[in-house]
């Protein structure tokens, strides 16, 4: 079993591998897959296993790739679009999660946001990234 292993690993070797990526097209395959399951007319599911094995036959070829500069770029890029979107994602929840301990505002200056006790009344918030204080009421 340790030499099967070993095999792979000298395979893999200068290889590009898995990257966000290729972690993102392979959680929409899994999804195209489990929405084709309930489609029943056969060209509209014909069409979405094509694009199914299509973006997994993209992961494989990303994945066994020995241009690793030109995989590097196409992840830079995407991680462009993807952090904000799951910045954004993450403090939805967190300000549903928090809704009924704290209130969340912007900071004027370097637009950080902020979390504030819930509380009413006036606060004066000193923001930890710029370090400047304003007022705020809840």
């Amino acid at each position: 079993m340790r030499n099967f292993f070993q095999k792979i690993m000298l395979f893999m070797q200068g290889r590009y591998g898995m990257d966000a990526l290729n972690g993102c097209l392979l959680i929409l395959a899994a999804v195209i897959w489990t929405v084709n399951i309930f489609i029943f007319p056969r060209i509209p599911h014909l069409i979405l296993m094509l694009v199914q094995l299509g973006l997994t036959a993209l992961v494989i070829v990303r994945a066994l790739s020995r241009n690793i500069v030109m995989r590097s770029k196409e992840n830079r890029t995407f991680m462009r679009v993807y952090e904000p979107v799951k910045n954004w994602v993450t403090l939805t929840f967190k300000r549903i999660r928090d809704r009924r301990d704290y209130r969340y505002r912007r900071c004027p200056m370097c637009k950080a946001q902020l979390r504030v006790r819930n509380v009413k009344g006036k606060h004066r918030v000193r923001c930890p990234k710029c370090g400047s204080e304003f007022d705020t009421k809840i």
